[in-house]
């Protein structure tokens, strides 16, 4: 016979084997047969329970014997026990059984019976039977329980719905009643109504549950309370005035809104009425009031609106004013901008006689625009149009206000974001610039060293220095942008760090943008932070394009020396008596207001639309510069154009020379050093330079190679120099290595990636100075001299 698929609904089956042996080899055929079926055989009913309770079992097979006592038996205590009860068995005879035994078999709570030399087919047949019939009935039961718990919970639900609705019923202040809706249509017996309406009508409780509409309404207005009903019944919602008789025969005047609600006895009529106060007197809504809502009734035939609760506060009229605010007088207070919506929302909802709920702006009596939610519902009359809209308002400015700056935080953060990938692919493009970099000014120094200085080769190599030495400002420039680059402060000129500015932006004003340079190069320097100070000149100069960019204009930056007197120091309280440099940029754009002006450097503060500015710009350069114990001012008038000072302390005795002047006087040496870059041009450049000065100088194409080299001979150099971005082994690791192999050995990590190692993992890789790509051969040559000095005089004073 072939055998089965794998059954996954007999994962275990338990066989119970009676006395005479005859269930053993029908648990060998269904393990051969029945692959994945788990088939355990015991020989006892203790044997049975214990394994029974002690793992998952699916299905019981027991031998029975007739009279098949001891099998029933077994049956009985499996299906007693808590963790057994749930799962089939069946009894499989090893004779014939007759009606008797077949009904103790069942009592004992066999699900079935196998007959006498039965097939492992018919076994399996009956097992996936039994089977699906328990589970479909463990399905069942699962589903009853869950179905029982829903209804459970809703009940609940209901109970606490009904007691809050109860709660409602009873406080309110207007007169609430729930009437019967008869067979022929005909408003009946009283089915509910609350101590208010008790009260006014002069019955308790007890007595107005027997009372009927007829009861409490005069005969000669009976017949216009049951047409009331019908209009009531036909159109669901209605509002009208009526006269309602007291139980001491007293009229009650009251202005009454129904409705059809639908109870458990049927539909029934929620009626609730309002008492008309003498004199025209607005009702006192004083829980409106006390949540800061304002509540409207509105006449849409006449255009009378009945106003209550917080008015004042939400529009600033007092409740004598506001009473004067017919409906076309109130449609002035919508904001302009938002009238036309307001409008077409408010005649959707009465040609509907519909609901309605929108946010828009209304004009306080001070002229301050607030935002405010209005809800409401116009109501129908007898011939089903709208005659009234009842509703509420209340101040969401607050709200509102709220959710535009979460808005403009999340843009914040998103530009921020921007920024800070942009940041990072600027340390890339910087990275790879330097490299190349490296290799232009290195071999283009060591030409202008081999070429006359009288020849016209010279002077054309000394401008493609200088020109590479722009690009190596450019590249800082962009790594000041990025955010890079550290905040160490040094000496330096604020007239150099103005004309980069200046460069920078005329290849990217208008041509319509004059450009004035009034920069004294003479001026003094300043202790601070080249990026920031970038930063700084930048801000002010593209605030001062921006004023200028639809009419143009001139754009003039200023930088010179300034003493700071006492009367000046007096009027601005972050300046002290003594020298200064004053940097000042100037436009002929469209000014500023004195409003504008009290709060330009304030944070988030801008006059630009969204999306197009941040509000931060000036506020940073206001930060960075009383970081560096300086001021900032601003002058401005509307249509005159504007000034933005900054003072920055000056610095006396300090002298700073450019970066890139050739020199002839430089130091050698004698040393091996072993040179790792996997750029050719910074190879070649360390090739030509170090042995003209005096270095034996080894090149290895990156880390793994110059490991190779050194591993075997790490007694041949006397100073590593390695780049530390290259393929497979860093510089850092190659220099961990090299140091633990030859510990004291100098290390200068020579690297044109802008991100700043941390002093600690230099020390831990034994590295003794980094050099920023791009440098000269003066650089270079006095960054190995000070490094083999200092290991020399630090031996000679160990």
């Amino acid at each position: 016979m072939p055998p089965h698929k794998k059954d996954r609904l007999l994962p275990t089956v338990l066989m119970v084997e009676d006395a005479a042996g005859s269930l053993a080899n029908m648990a060998d055929t269904l393990r051969r047969e029945l692959a994945g079926c788990h088939v355990i055989l015991v020989s006892s009913g203790a044997e049975a329970l214990e394994i029974a309770e002690a793992r998952p079992v699916d299905c019981a097979v027991i031998g029975v014997t007739p009279p098949l006592w001891e099998g029933t038996a077994i049956c009985r205590r499996l299906k007693a026990g808590s963790s057994t009860e749930g799962f089939p068995v069946l009894l499989a005879a090893c004779g014939e059984l007759d009606g008797d035994a077949r009904a103790a078999g069942f009592e004992a709570g066999a699900e079935g019976f196998l007959p006498h030399n039965f097939s492992p087919v018919e076994l399996l047949a009956k097992l996936r039977v039994m089977l699906r019939i328990k589970r479909a009935e463990q399905e069942l039961r699962d589903v009853n329980r869950r179905l029982a718990g829903v209804a459970e919970e809703r009940s609940r639900k209901l109970q606490e719905t009904d007691l809050r609705y109860r709660m409602l019923f009873d406080a309110c202040d207007n007169a609430v009643l729930l009437f019967e809706v008869t067979g022929d249509g005909e408003g009946g017996r009283v089915l509910g109504i609350n101590p208010a309406a008790c009260q006014w009508l002069g019955y308790s409780p007890e007595e107005a549950t027997r009372l009927t509409l007829r009861n409490l309404s005069a005969p000669d207005r009976m017949r216009n309370l049951q047409g009331r009903m019908e209009s009531i019944l036909q159109h669901r919602q209605l509002s009208f005035d009526t006269v309602l008789n007291a139980r001491d025969g007293r009229p009650v005047p009251l202005h009454v809104t129904a409705g059809v609600v639908d109870t458990e006895a049927g539909r029934a009529v929620l009626a609730v009425g309002r008492r008309h106060l003498a004199g025209g007197q607005a009702p006192r809504y004083f829980l409106a009031d006390q949540t800061g809502h304002v509540v409207y009734d509105c006449n849409v035939k006449t255009g009378e609106i009945r106003w209550g609760g917080a008015v004042a506060q939400v529009t600033g009229y007092s409740p004598e004013e506001i009473t004067r605010l017919v409906w076309r007088r109130w449609q002035r207070r919508v904001h302009p901008d938002d009238r036309p919506r307001v409008m077409a929302r408010l005649r959707g909802a009465l040609d509907s006689v519909g609901k309605y709920q929108m946010e828009y702006r209304i004009l306080h009596k001070s002229g301050e625009a607030r935002y405010i939610e209005d809800a409401g519902v116009a109501l129908p009359g007898e011939d089903g149009r709208a005659v009234r809209v009842l509703g509420t308002m209340r101040d969401i400015t607050e709200r509102v206000r709220a959710q535009e700056e979460r808005r403009r935080l999340e843009h914040e953060l998103r530009h921020s974001q921007r920024l800070e990938s942009l940041g990072v692919l600027a340390g890339g493009i910087a990275h790879d610039f330097n490299n190349i970099l490296a290799g232009i000014i290195g071999l283009t120094d060591l030409a202008l060293r081999d070429i006359p200085p009288e020849s016209r080769t010279h002077e054309d190599l000394r401008e493609a220095l200088q020109a590479a030495h722009r690009a190596k400002e450019l590249v800082r420039q962009i790594l000041a942008f990025s955010r890079q680059t550290g905040e160490e402060r040094a000496p330096l000129y604020l007239h150099v760090i103005a004309r980069e500015a200046l460069k920078l932006l005329r290849a990217s004003l208008s041509s319509d943008i004059e450009i004035i340079d009034s920069v004294d190069v003479h001026s003094g320097a300043v202790l601070a932070n080249a990026a920031q100070m970038h930063q700084v000149v930048m801000n002010y100069c593209t605030n001062a394009a921006q004023a200028m960019a639809k009419k143009g204009g001139r754009l003039e930056m200023r930088v010179e020396d300034a003493e700071v007197d006492a009367r000046m120091a007096a009027n601005h309280p972050r300046l002290h008596v003594g020298p200064y440099v004053h940097l000042s940029v100037h436009d002929t754009g469209h000014g500023m207001s004195e409003a504008v002006l009290e709060r330009v450097f304030d944070p988030f503060f801008t006059t630009k639309g969204p999306g197009e500015g941040t509000g931060m710009g000036l506020a940073v350069v206001h930060g960075i510069v009383s970081s560096h114990g300086g001021a900032v001012k601003a002058e401005s008038r509307v249509g005159a154009g504007s000034v933005f000072h900054v003072w920055l302390p000056r610095v006396g005795g300090v002298v700073v020379e450019p970066d890139h002047a050739v020199r002839h006087d430089i130091p050698g040496g004698d040393e091996r050093v072993l040179f790792v870059d996997d750029d050719e041009a910074v190879l070649r450049f360390a090739d030509l330079a170090l042995p003209r000065l005096g270095f034996t100088v080894t090149l290895c194409r990156g880390g793994d190679e110059a490991w190779a080299l050194f591993s075997h001979a790490p007694g041949s150099f006397d100073l590593v120099i390695t780049d530390q971005v290259m393929p497979g082994m860093t510089g850092i690791e190659f220099a961990a290595r090299v140091t633990q192999k030859r510990p004291g050995l100098p290390v200068i990590l020579f690297t044109g990636y802008s991100e700043p190692v941390r002093q600690a993992e230099l020390d831990a890789a034994g590295i003794v100075d980094v050099m920023i790509k791009p440098v000269t051969v003066n650089d270079l040559a006095a960054e190995i001299r000070r490094v083999m000095d200092a290991r020399v005089s630090g031996g000679a004073a160990g």
